[in-house]
């Protein structure tokens, strides 16, 4: 039940040398961005874990500092994702995971924050995964309780953030968990938030965005569908 013992799958490296997720790139994939704000836009992803309601929200502006770092940027942010939290809850009886892994790769970074409803009560059962999971990687979470200082946490070489599901989250509350990566502890691995999502729902394929792709049809279809059942909550 830990998700310790969870087993690594591997795909080639893409070949992909521009920015995903630039809007002025000439292969951003705008059949998937749902709306566009201030500072920051939504859309669906690549690989879904839940094809109608996983949202991704990207920092207009290209950065590669995380979205903590960013206090407009996170207003913004912690506003969309409480509406997405109710929306969750409305439309499909869902809770919220959120987290952002902001550290740099290989072929560069631009900040994104991953939104995937997950069932009801399984906010004990997706904390104790998320933390078992960080100690077996050699890295530890911490919990925080509060805002003070939160940009000042998150500085160094990066970092991984998490709003896990309170056990009763009937009202919406999360706890919140950090790691700083400062070259004292073990490595991120790329695609931790969906690992530990795998194990807590026991679909070891949900790990790796490239074993849930879709058909462009169902990725436009599918973001249609959001950008229609989420508007209400955007006016």
């Amino acid at each position: 039940a830990s998700g310790v013992k969870f087993e690594r799958q591997h795909f080639p490296a893409d070949a992909r040398t521009d920015c995903w997720f630039c809007l002025a790139s000439s292969t951003c994939e705008k059949h998937l961005i749902t709306s566009v704000h201030n500072q920051c836009y939504m859309a669906t992803p690549k690989g879904p874990i839940h094809k109608e309601g996983h949202i991704l929200l990207v920092p207009v502006t290209h950065t590669g500092q995380g979205a903590l770092s960013n206090p407009d940027l996170m207003v913004e942010m912690d506003d969309l994702k409480r509406k997405l939290r109710q929306h969750a809850s409305d439309v499909w009886n869902m809770d919220l995971f959120c987290f952002e892994r902001a550290i740099q790769t290989r072929g560069g970074y631009h900040t994104h924050v991953q939104c995937i409803p997950v069932p009801k009560n399984t906010g004990s059962r997706l904390k104790a995964t998320l933390l078992a999971m960080a100690r077996a990687s050699g890295f530890a979470l911490r919990e925080l309780n509060s805002d003070l200082g939160l940009a000042a946490m998150a500085e160094g070489d990066g970092y991984f953030y998490a709003e896990v599901p309170a056990a009763s989250a009937s009202s919406g509350d999360f706890q919140r968990f950090l790691y700083r990566a400062d070259g004292s502890g073990g490595t991120v691995p790329l695609q931790f938030g969906r690992e530990v999502l795998a194990s807590v729902l026991d679909n070891p394929d949900l790990a790796h965005w490239k074993s849930c792709v879709l058909s462009e049809e169902e990725e436009t279809s599918f973001a249609m569908k959001f950008r229609e059942s989420f508007a209400k909550y955007e006016s």
